[in-house]
């Protein structure tokens, strides 16, 4: 089966504006990924507005409830504004965001949140940009429980990894597991391996892509991934 365009569209855009990197990238665990995703990328306001809207696309599948957009400090702000404006659009209805301070403010617009807070009937989606072993997006949760009612609906990011964390687990399932919280993933590196393999992407965002890249991939994924991904 062909890769959905939707997820074609998006992987251009994320070769286009650079936050798909590729080379050979020390990560936190010790590992060395031929490839990363810089979220810090998204510099301006065009890139940010056209990433609000993939996200604002997903989110109407993954939380169509959601009234209220929320992102961990600090990537998972710009990504919580984007998306509160893009979802408003096409939801045709007011949805507010919500993101947190590190550090409680003590004085003036005292508190640990800045943005809507939420109040009966509110739904809360999350947003971030990808996940690792999962323990942010954890921390995320158990903050967003212990200072409000409010549901949360789904967990929305950019790139799944397909990789097992530094336990060996599969953290996209132990946090659903963990939180019964929903993750919906915009990509995947399945769907960058299959777009490349089809020659789906526009030749403009793959221009400048190692020759090898396909390789370099598989054997990442073959070493680190998922059992049966």
């Amino acid at each position: 089966m062909s890769l959905p365009p939707a997820k074609t569209r998006f992987l251009d855009f994320l070769l286009e504006s650079q936050a798909l990197e590729f080379g050979a990238f020390t990560l936190k665990s010790g590992r060395v990924s031929p490839y990363f995703f810089n979220s810090a990328r998204f510099q301006s306001g065009p890139l940010l507005e056209r990433l609000g809207d993939f996200y604002a696309e997903a989110a109407l599948v993954a939380a169509p409830g959601a009234t209220i957009v929320f992102g961990p400090a600090y990537k998972g702000i710009p990504l919580c504004l984007a998306t509160a404006m893009a979802l408003s659009r096409r939801a045709g209805r007011p949805i507010g965001y919500l993101f947190n301070r590190k550090e409680e403010k003590t004085h003036g617009d005292r508190g640990l949140f800045v943005g809507q807070q939420p109040g009966p009937g509110d739904r809360l989606l999350i947003v971030d940009d990808v996940i690792t072993d999962g323990a942010t997006k954890l921390e995320a949760v158990a903050l967003l429980r212990g200072a409000f009612a409010a549901p949360i609906d789904a967990l929305v990011i950019a790139f799944n990894r397909m990789e097992r964390d530094a336990a060996d687990r599969d953290a996209i399932a132990g946090f659903t597991r963990a939180t019964g919280v929903p993750i919906h993933a915009l990509v995947s590196l399945a769907d960058l391996e299959q777009a490349l393999a089809e020659g789906a992407l526009g030749a403009a965002a793959t221009r400048a892509l190692p020759a090898d890249l396909a390789a370099r991939l598989r054997a990442y994924r073959e070493r680190y991934g998922l059992p049966g991904a």
